[in-house]
């Protein structure tokens, strides 16, 4: 998190600890506390070097005893400074990367951020005085680089899940939006495919969103690359679906309802979960260098949560079910082994 907090010590006031006295006698008495100090400081400094912290929770234990009258008097002033919490620049504008998936994220088009992910990601930073964001529609394959770049502050909670390999790029925030992967199926599939293995077998198109979680899953479970199909929204892959393109889309079980709802195709069958999927979970990412911003969310998202105002936003956009399953969810930090 950030440089090593700097140490640093100053003194003073020795005079006045020892008194009122005669010029002689004051004289004597600041040369031989000076010395006894300067003794002292070098006993102190010998024992802190053996006794040095070996990790970061020991370096906030340091022993200081005192050694005699000259170091008692002696003003220490322990100076700690922060180089995360000095990069928290609360004034800036939080732009955030968004896939515009609803009820997940969504950029209207007054250019307003809307969805789940948005609104959790603006409550938890407003909590650190955060105030002004804007969105930015982009793949899911090029939220990453933007991060990287510095092109974006941040990807939404509503965008990528936690893998690993993610985590080996960028920083994830605790989980926020847990979901199982689900098929939207024409009405001539319905009941022969509940799972990619199936799929596999059948030889049949998959629709996925570009750089999504699903298509590497698809092509892990035995799905040919050939048979994986890009689609750039949701609007665009119920077409394909419909117009036979495809012949089944792959996305998080909460997306495929809201698809199947915006469709009015009563036809289309939703199949949740694709059974040989793990449960997924979300999270806010960031830079790897922007600890600050990360650790701000973290404490903001805490609150909201506790306070029950993160339930609150899951059930304004039908997402009840991730409440529980957040509540089951593993911690980034194991999520990312």
């Amino acid at each position: 998190m950030g440089a090593e907090p700097q140490i640093k010590w100053t003194s003073g006031g020795l005079e006045d600890a020892l008194g009122q006295r005669s010029d002689l006698n004051a004289s004597a008495a600041k040369a031989g506390a000076a010395t006894e100090a300067t003794q002292s400081i070098e006993k102190l400094t010998q024992r802190g070097t053996a006794m040095a912290p070996k990790t970061r929770s020991q370096l906030f234990r340091v022993d200081i005893r005192p050694c005699g009258l000259a170091l008692g008097a002696m003003l220490a002033v322990l100076t700690i400074t922060s180089t995360s919490a000095q990069d928290l620049d609360v004034s800036q504008d939080v732009s955030v990367a968004i896939g515009n998936e609803p009820p997940y994220t969504e950029l209207k088009p007054d250019g307003t951020l809307s969805g789940a992910g948005p609104d959790i990601d603006r409550a938890a930073l407003e909590e650190s005085g955060f105030k002004q964001f804007s969105g930015v529609t982009m793949a899911y394959g090029a939220m990453i680089p933007a991060l990287q770049a510095n092109r974006v502050k941040m990807v939404s909670s509503g965008g990528l899940n936690i893998r690993p390999e993610r985590c080996q790029q960028v920083i994830f925030s605790e989980p926020v939006m847990c979901t199982a992967q689900a098929f939207l199926l024409r009405h001539d599939m319905a009941g022969r495919v509940n799972s990619y293995n199936q799929a596999a077998e059948l030889g049949i198109k998959i629709g996925v969103p570009a750089g999504g979680t699903q298509g590497k899953d698809a092509v892990a479970r035995g799905i040919k690359l050939g048979n994986i199909v890009n689609f750039p929204d949701n609007t665009s892959a119920v077409k394909m679906l419909q117009d036979g393109r495809i012949d089944a889309i792959a996305l998080n079980g909460d997306g495929v309802l809201d698809m199947k709802k915006r469709s009015g195709d009563d036809s289309l069958e939703a199949v949740i979960p694709i059974s040989d999927t793990p449960i997924d979970c979300a999270a806010a990412a960031f830079n790897k260098s922007d600890t600050a911003l990360r650790d701000a969310y973290n404490t903001g998202l805490e609150k909201l949560v506790a306070s029950g105002e993160f339930a609150n936003i899951m059930s304004k956009y039908g997402l009840q079910a991730n409440v529980e399953l957040l509540s089951k969810a593993k911690s980034t930090a194991e999520m990312c082994r």
